[in-house]
């Protein structure tokens, strides 16, 4: 959940500025989205350190644990085709 909240202020963060940008100074609109990115990026480093390390770790944890456990995360569908794989064999 930390994943998602951090992507969505970083996004609200980019369309903010990028908006600003855009309508407000009449920048266009490749110019716009590229000073958008670099400021969202540097905010977002400033101050979001700690969203972003909790962010990592949930990602993180979430590979290991596929790693682990290879085939949880698929649904019920695949591994019964799976499943009907390995019984017509």
């Amino acid at each position: 959940m930390q994943f998602l909240k951090y992507s969505l202020i970083r996004l609200v963060l980019f369309f903010a500025v990028f908006a600003a940008l855009y309508w407000l100074l009449g920048f266009s609109p490749w110019l716009a989205a590229i000073i958008a990115a670099v400021i969202a990026f540097c905010v977002a480093y400033l101050f979001l350190n700690r969203m972003r390390t909790e962010s990592v770790r949930q990602v993180q944890g979430r590979v290991e644990e596929l790693r682990r456990n290879p085939g949880t995360h698929k649904g019920t569908v695949e591994r019964e085709d799976e499943d009907a794989e390995d019984d017509f064999q």
